[in-house]
């Protein structure tokens, strides 16, 4: 199936490149191939044109593929025919040149270059034809010098404001000596408006904020004039009255909980008579029956407080620190001016502030059925789930989970098995930090959240069986729209196998694998932090990046030593006995580990992305056990890592074991590097072309099974695997749906040229030009959502 996918979309391929480019492109016309910028300045990147030109070529893909008009091209002349739609409808129509368009967009160049310094700018379009019924449009652009800032001056019709801005000049954008560009005056106008917003002024806009301009200095020098003026009123008597700005307090602070705006328009003001009202640290706290949720939660969440200075900051966090609390549908904030206090002085005017809370739906549940995907085997999962967003009336969110799943996956020698897993999960999440002390205002600051988990599973495969229970706190906090930190002081593991394949143990029983496949305890502390610059459904390139740090069993270990008892046990493979300690009749793990995600996304065209992955993680055991535990080991592989790979068929280093039956390779240190370049197809289909390189590897050579799987400085680089490849993704909105094909350059792993021969001369590890492929070299990915 997946064999005939790509294969249809080769052919389609060949069909578009053959296909004639000018087909429908009439005698008279010129398709429009390329669109050139000419003698731009070094100061701006040609990227910065793009928006000002309003006739771009034809869609590309690779930057020279005009796949989009290659399938428009597909189509024949007759429309009444569905084909002939359809293909016009998901390609693209030549773009034919337009001179119109093209005097304008150099007219919008020129704006452009005048609004960034460029003063005497002048720029030109010219057609440039390359054949009988294709050209390019060339933009000349003449420059000339830009001028810069000289003298720049505030001034303000309000002496009191003007005062107040010119304290705030070191912030200022505009500096002597800089260019002149028109978006930095903007940017200059809003950061003043901000400020004044921030200190009481709240009717103060950037309309009242102007600039006048000196360019008649010479030697490309302006000197600059930032202007505020007052506020202006035509009185009865039409005359225009100017009066300088007010600053605004905050009076009275209003919750409205559980606002029904249907009930406030139908009824007025008789549906306000029906609410009761508590007074909770001179904040008003309006309700209709029953209070649902605690309203230091809400004033927790507020950085609106009675008498101080309007600030807009404010106004915007608390907006969105309400929302956070998932408890409303919508949160609206708003302000009436209002009556001065009798005590109050008359220098500032008064608002009150009304906070409408409308209610979302605090309980939901449901089943879900769906296939699953993990690292390319395929299986189906039924998930009964259960939430209550307010718990406790706190705003503590709750979640429950229960349900079982089922996978094939593949041995080495191709033959299917499956796995089974069935357990539950249960969350809460808490608005706060649970700390012997109080930290004040700490939520309206970082939006701490304390969050209590337990967890069990009960997991089936052939080669074993297995039981995870687990439970942890973490305290989740954020240092700002980007940055969220996570400490998780407690987290519990507790691993039990109760029956191991006979075969299997025969073959790790004298090897450090033994040690994963034996119960054990884990009672770790760890630290991440999470970087992530994404915004929702925006082509914006971004940054991401997780750093996490855990360490696990020194607590334990000091409390063994103290109370605990030696065991021995049976020799390792390197024929010492091992002694250890146990907590409770179990042995527990130490070890260190940490990594570290950088990921980028950049967006270069209309229907192109390209998706940069870097993985680095390491653990180091060490202590009570020797080995990492098994769910805290590394593999690598399968569709969300080296794809042209096996889910757990890569390394460790070039290690190869010609006895293993099942994929299951492991290790301590796992580096991989990925790039992906993504575009769009037609309809819901999407293409991508990637490159993945990575490998893992042992740390340690007393627990190693070769020293080839060994991480050193030395050779670690000659272990690397690199594969590559190409993918169709299917979005269907709400998900992702992907197809990945894998095909490996580089095979690290020590296999004889012969297999008859073990100890014979090796295969090279660059596969092209080297030997024929085999299928063995090509791996098939079915995945939901994006590899990263």
């Amino acid at each position: 199936m997946k064999q005939s996918i790509y294969y249809i979309f080769f052919v389609l391929s060949l069909l578009l490149v053959g296909c004639s480019s000018v087909k429908n492109v009439p005698d008279d016309e010129y398709l429009l191939k390329r669109t050139v910028i000419k003698n731009s300045p070094r100061s701006i990147s040609k990227d910065r044109f793009k928006p000002f030109i309003k006739q771009r070529e034809n869609l590309r893909i690779f930057g020279i593929l005009k796949f989009h008009l290659g399938l428009y091209n597909l189509a024949g002349r007759d429309t009444t025919k569905k084909i002939n739609k359809w293909l016009r409808r998901m390609g693209e129509a030549p773009v034919l040149y337009d001179s119109l368009q093209s005097q304008q967009s150099a007219g919008y160049i020129e704006e452009f270059l005048k609004n960034k310094g460029y003063f005497h700018a002048s720029v030109t379009d010219n057609l440039v034809p390359v054949s009988k019924r294709k050209a390019k449009v060339r933009y000349d652009i003449d420059a000339g010098k830009r001028f810069r800032l000289k003298d720049i001056d505030y001034r303000s019709e309000d002496t009191v404001v003007g005062k107040l801005v010119i304290e705030n000049n070191k912030n200022s954008l505009l500096k002597e000596g800089r260019p002149f560009d028109i978006t930095v005056h903007d940017e200059e106008r809003q950061r003043i408006t901000n400020h004044l917003r921030n200190n009481g002024y709240y009717n103060f806009s950037k309309e009242f904020i102007y600039f006048r301009v000196d360019s008649s200095i010479g030697d490309f020098l302006v000197n600059d004039s930032v202007i505020i003026k007052n506020q202006h009123r035509e009185l009865y008597t039409g005359k225009d009255t100017s009066y300088a700005h007010a600053t605004y307090r905050i009076k009275d602070v209003f919750f409205r909980m559980g606002y029904d705006t249907h009930k406030a328009l139908s009824q007025k003001d008789a549906y306000f008579d029906t609410f009761d009202t508590l007074l909770i640290n001179n904040c008003h706290f309006l309700f209709a029956g029953k209070i649902e949720v605690n309203p230091d939660v809400l004033y927790n969440s507020s950085y609106i407080l009675p008498g101080q200075l309007f600030h807009a900051d404010l106004v915007e966090r608390t907006q969105s620190l309400l929302s956070s609390l998932k408890l409303y549908r919508y949160v609206n904030i708003r302000f009436d001016e209002a009556l001065p206090p009798d005590t109050a002085s008359r220098e500032s005017k008064w608002l009150d502030c009304h906070i409408q809370l409308i209610s979302a739906k605090h309980q939901s549940y449901g089943v879900d059925i769906e296939g699953t995907n993990s690292s390319g085997n395929l299986g189906a999962r039924g998930v009964f789930k259960y939430q209550h967003k307010n718990l406790f009336k706190g705003a503590e969110e709750f979640s429950f989970s229960f349900g079982g799943a089922m996978q094939n996956q593949n041995d080495r020698q191709g033959l299917s098995f499956s796995t089974r897993e069935i357990g539950g999960e249960a969350d809460i999440m808490f608005p706060k930090f649970w700390m012997p002390f109080k930290v004040e205002r700490f939520r309206q600051r970082y939006n701490p959240k304390t969050s209590l988990s337990v967890a069990y599973s009960f997991q089936h495969r052939p080669d074993y069986t297995r039981t995870i229970a687990n439970g942890k706190i973490s305290y989740i906090w954020k240092a700002d729209k980007h940055t969220t930190h996570v400490v998780t002081p407690l987290g519990i593991n507790l691993v039990r196998i109760p029956v191991v394949e006979t075969n299997f143990w025969e073959l790790i029983k004298d090897t450090y694998l033994r040690f994963s496949y034996e119960d054990h305890l884990i009672s770790s502390t760890s630290y991440s932090i999470v970087y992530n610059e994404q915004e929702f459904n925006k082509r914006k390139n971004f940054w991401y990046a997780n750093f996490n740090v855990e360490e696990s069993g020194n607590i334990l270990d000091l409390v063994a030593r103290a109370l605990g008892q030696k065991v021995s046990s049976s020799p390792n493979d390197m024929g010492k006995t091992v002694n250890y300690y146990e907590v409770m009749g179990i042995r527990y793990a130490q070890f260190l580990q940490s990594n570290i995600d950088i990921r980028y996304h950049h967006y270069p065209s209309r229907i192109s992305s390209m998706a940069y992955r870097f993985y680095l993680g390491v653990g180091y055991p060490y202590g009570n056990l020797d080995v990492l535990p098994f769910e805290k080991r590394y593999f690598s592989g399968g569709a969300n890592s080296v794809r042209a790979w096996p889910v757990r068929g890569l390394g460790p280093g070039s290690y190869n074991d010609p006895n293993a039956t099942y994929y299951n390779q492991t290790g301590d240190i796992k580096l991989e590097m990925n790039a992906e370049y993504r575009f769009k197809l037609f309809w819901m289909m999407e293409g991508a072309v990637f490159l993945d390189a990575g490998n893992i590897y042992t740390i340690r050579k007393d627990i190693s099974p070769d020293e080839n799987a060994l991480f050193t400085f030395k050779t670690f680089a000659d272990k690397l695997a690199l594969g590559t490849g190409v993918g169709l993704r299917f979005d269907l909105k709400y998900f992702v749906f992907r197809f990945d094909t894998g095909l490996k350059l580089r095979d690290p792993m020590d296999i004889p040229v012969d297999e008859l021969l073990p100890d014979g001369p090796l295969r090279k590890k660059w596969i092209i030009g080297s030997r024929p492929y085999t299928w063995d070299d090509v791996a098939f990915n079915f995945a939901i959502g994006y590899p990263f």
